[in-house]
């Protein structure tokens, strides 16, 4: 009798290892299967139609060091800030649209109106992107960049 309840119970257990082991493969692999829905939940989409995360984020031409570059290159540290010896982070958000166009350049974090007003405007200025994608589809993105002023 006892053996016959061992039997039983490791034939439970292995049934149940059986079923554990297909829930979790089921689980695993339904992440990678290809469905009708989008990957990315639709609370990652913005009141305004963009994106905050995408299959396939943004490229600026050069990629993120080129992108770093051009701010560098470009910025001019305002007069004002100089002769007040204003220095700071500030942090840019913008959008880049389906056609990699950047657009809707807000400040996040500021750090003096002039610095504010100097890196929207060398944003503005970016050229464009390598639109986002989301499932193959150009979508527009909100980006984030932080730009640092500070004083030599």
């Amino acid at each position: 009798m006892k053996t016959k309840q061992k039997s039983l119970i490791s034939s439970l257990y292995a049934l149940l290892s059986v079923v554990a082991l297909a829930l979790i493969l089921t689980t695993s692999c339904g992440k990678n299967m290809k469905t009708d829905t989008p990957p990315v939940a639709e609370e990652e989409k913005t009141t305004d139609g963009a994106y905050k995360v995408v299959d396939v984020m943004p490229v600026f031409p050069g990629g993120d060091t080129a992108l770093l570059n051009y701010i560098g290159r470009n910025t001019k540290y305002p007069e004002q800030a100089k002769l007040n010896a204003i220095q700071g982070k500030v942090i840019a958000r913008f959008m880049v649209k389906e056609d990699g166009s950047v657009s809707d350049v807000t400040i996040l974090q500021s750090a003096n109106p002039a610095l504010d007003e100097e890196s929207i405007r060398v944003v503005s200025s970016l050229p464009k992107f390598t639109p986002g994608l989301l499932n193959g589809k150009a979508v527009p993105v909100w980006f984030m960049i932080p730009i640092q002023f500070k004083l030599q």
